[in-house]
């Protein structure tokens, strides 16, 4: 190929060059054409585009034929070698003779000459091309020239591919982040929304395991979620949050990637990683006004799995998924201080009305039964004037304590009105009531023996059945309030049902 006329190989290689800006947008396939044009028509087999890190203000290998450079990957800017004097002084550099050059970082004594130069796009570097020959003084005038216009295309080429990619994230960003929006909108309890962002994190990063982990109020993390072919245990993630990435991105209060968990462990062998075969580990607090919520923790088998993109992804989820977290446990917290009797901790008389109509509606779907329990503490008045409002207060705190602890967990406490509780019982029977009763009569007895100055409690009890007694709330609750009305008379004892 060098003995190609000048002019008709300078119009082939800007004629490739064009094609290469115009027709791909993939950095990888940039690279590679770039590779492919210097060998095809410089006949150079030694080639390699650094590109500029600009965290490190270093220059790392990006793609290269030939094997030159195998002994050194990362080059510092204005200080290694002839490609960082290039990146620093933004201009080329041909060197004849490598043994003559005291800046040249041997690593393969075949190499005789090279010739570096710098790939700017508006005055700034973005990456070094390097090549290298096996003869003294390869590179001629001409082609040094040619290389020139080449080099200035191809940059072009790969800032326009950087820029596609910064696009296509942002774009991916956006849509993740509507996607986790939309989630927490439609989410009707934390769990759910929980398992949710695990399901679309997992989309997001394919292959990975998901986890996220949410503060208790005693401030230890549990594991709320995960997605994964694994069956994660929780005692990793204790440990991980003692001395591990949880740790770490807890500690920094932003994400923490660990790239190769087995240098990690090298380094520090009490460093604990979430799952037992992770390779790379990334780590996203959950962090909302101030706020620690919880962590996402992203593992992959595989080292260094992920990179700065995945970084800015995973952050970016993590705070819109803080919020959506922290809005749905708000919204919890206020559905649990509207349902709830603040004096006795059962649900109040609102959120009966509100699993009534559940549970009949549960019932017709799946044709089963279910009863509502209701009864009135008799004399609470009295224990109200003869020993004080405190005394009343305590009285009805103990006879919730005895509801709770008689009844399923399936079933619904709540304080109907002032001395008047309620229960629910899903699928339960006319007998099943009676024992119930029963129950609760034990307790309430338990609980007078238990009081100073009370002798007995008695109560007057009603029940309904669903459908036998009524199709309706509404229906249900007249025959219970009957019900009662009519017992009232008759439950001057601890006894009376």
């Amino acid at each position: 190929m060098k003995d190609i006329h000048s002019s008709v190989r300078e119009v082939a290689v800007l004629q490739e060059a064009t094609e290469m800006i115009l027709s791909s947008m993939d950095a990888d396939t940039v690279l590679h054409q770039i590779l492919l044009i210097v060998r095809n028509y410089f006949e150079v087999s030694d080639c390699a585009v650094l590109m500029v890190d600009a965290a490190t203000h270093e220059l790392y290998v990006r793609a290269e034929n030939g094997h030159s450079r195998k002994a050194k990957s990362r080059f510092k800017i204005g200080t290694d070698g002839v490609v960082g004097h290039v990146a620093s002084s933004m201009a080329p550099i041909y060197v004849p003779d490598v043994t003559k050059e005291p800046r040249y970082i041997s690593s393969d004594p075949k190499i005789k000459s090279e010739f570096a130069l710098p790939m700017l796009v508006r005055d700034e570097v973005i990456a070094v091309l390097d090549l290298q020959s096996d003869k003294v003084d390869f590179f001629t005038d001409d082609m040094i020239g040619l290389l020139a216009i080449f080099a200035a295309q191809a940059a072009v080429a790969l800032e326009n591919a950087r820029l596609y990619s910064v696009e296509r994230r942002r774009m991916r960003q956006i849509e993740f982040i509507n996607l986790i929006a939309r989630s927490a909108t439609s989410a009707s309890d934390l769990d759910q929304l929980l398992v949710t962002l695990c399901d679309l994190i997992s989309d997001t990063f394919e292959g990975s395991e998901v986890s996220i982990l949410i503060r208790d109020k005693d401030g230890t993390l549990s594991l709320n979620a995960h997605t994964g072919g694994h069956h994660p245990d929780p005692a990793s993630y204790r440990a991980s949050a003692r001395l591990g990435i949880i740790a770490d991105a807890m500690n920094a209060r932003m994400n923490v990637l660990i790239n190769n968990v087995a240098n990690q462990i090298k380094e520090v062998p009490q460093w604990k990683p979430c799952l037992h075969d992770s390779a790379s580990e990334l780590a996203v607090p959950l962090l909302s006004l101030g706020e620690t919520l919880g962590v996402i923790v992203i593992s992959q088998t595989q080292p260094n799995a992920f990179n700065n993109d995945d970084r800015s992804i995973a952050q970016a989820a993590g705070d819109v998924c803080a919020t959506a977290i922290k809005n749905v446990q708000l919204s919890e917290e206020l559905r649990r201080v509207a349902n709830t009797d603040s004096l006795t901790g059962v649900y109040n008389q609102r959120y009966f009305h509100i699993a009534v109509s559940h549970e009949i509606s549960r019932a017709k779907r799946f044709e089963k039964q279910f009863a509502i329990i209701m009864f009135d503490l008799q004399n609470f008045r009295e224990v109200n004037q003869t020993q004080g409002f405190d005394a009343g207060d305590d009285l009805l705190r103990g006879v919730a304590h005895v509801l709770t602890s008689t009844i399923r967990s399936i079933d619904t406490v709540c304080r109907y009105a002032a001395d008047r509780f309620a229960l629910i019982l899903p699928e339960t029977s006319e007998n099943d009531v009676l024992a119930v009763e029963n129950k609760i009569i034990n307790g309430l007895n338990k609980l007078a023996a238990t009081r100073p100055g009370t002798s007995s409690i008695t109560a007057a009890f009603g029940h309904v059945q669903y459908p036998a007694n009524g199709s309706t709330e509404l229906e249900l609750v007249r025959q219970l309030l009957a019900r009662i009305g009519r017992q009232k008379p008759q439950s001057s004892g601890a006894g009376a049902s």
